[in-house]
């Protein structure tokens, strides 16, 4: 599979199951609030091993998205933030290799923390 064909199979999921949430820097030059599409879900018991824990969620977002939305590269772990369902929820890792195509990031998976 091809970047590009990784890409649009991923939009097309987002279209029909993603849902808008707000990705926040806290401080810097760029703080502020940036819009993308995500993909939230619990971890599975299985993936429940060293620091990730009972209660975190994943959330996937379009690599793509994230740098339309104009959010600024890359990731602060522990500092960022992503706002979902009225939940203000940390950023604690961030993982841009999983979901890499031929080294492209076609987008990342965010460990989540506090709701």
């Amino acid at each position: 599979m091809t970047p590009a064909a990784a890409k649009a199979a991923y939009a097309r999921q987002f279209l029909a199951h993603g849902e808008t949430v707000v990705l926040r820097r806290l401080s810097g030059a760029n703080a502020g609030d940036y819009v993308v599409t995500a993909r939230i879900m619990n971890f599975e018991p299985s993936d429940l091993a060293g620091s990730i824990q009972q209660g975190k969620r994943k959330a996937i977002v379009l690599a793509d998205e994230v740098a339309a939305s104009g959010f600024p590269a890359p990731f602060l772990p522990k500092q960022d933030r992503l706002i979902w369902n009225g939940k203000t929820l940390v950023i604690h890792a961030v993982d841009d290799a999983t979901r890499r195509v031929a080294g492209v990031a076609v987008a990342y998976e965010l460990e989540l923390a506090g709701a």
